[in-house]
């Protein structure tokens, strides 16, 4: 009876992570969060301009089973881990996508120095000038921090 229940308890705990894995990229929408991105085409199935209840669950049974690689009806911790890259991988390409379209102005597919120095040329310059709130023309380690903590959301990290 043991052995059931100690297999019945990693049953439960595996399709909680499942249910997690599949929910994730809508969770971490709602929230803001960093997760894969789903894009509400994605959920409307049938392209009717709304999502149903349906059509949710039918989007995590498919991401459940694209991770279930073995089809045994269940994620093992490499499966999981697969998938948790596979996401990290997907974003970080369309990441460098989106950069190179934006800073790569003579569609050459490489950036030069001369096309990274042209960034955000519109604001050059104006970065350190926020910087140095005192005007004194350098950044002091106050400066700096405050910089740091704006840009992490208000949050206070210790390096």
């Amino acid at each position: 009876m043991a052995i059931l229940a100690g297999n019945l308890k990693t049953k439960l705990v595996m399709a909680g992570l499942g249910l997690a894995l599949a929910m994730s990229p809508m969770m971490a929408q709602a929230k803001g969060g960093h997760g894969p991105r789903v894009t509400f085409e994605e959920l409307d199935a049938n392209g009717d301009g709304s999502v149903t209840e349906a059509e949710m669950q039918a989007h995590r049974a498919a991401k459940f089973t694209t991770a279930d690689t073995d089809g045994d009806g269940s994620l093992s911790r490499a499966e999981l881990e697969a998938q948790m890259k596979s996401g990290k991988e997907d974003r970080m390409t369309r990441r460098l996508d989106k950069m190179m379209e934006r800073m790569d102005a003579d569609g050459n597919g490489v950036l030069s120095q001369d096309e990274l120095a042209n960034v955000g040329s519109e604001r050059k310059g104006k970065g350190f000038s926020r910087m140095d709130k005192d005007g004194d023309g350098a950044i002091s380690k106050a400066e700096y921090d405050e910089m740091a903590k704006k840009r992490r959301g208000g949050r206070n990290h210790k390096n």
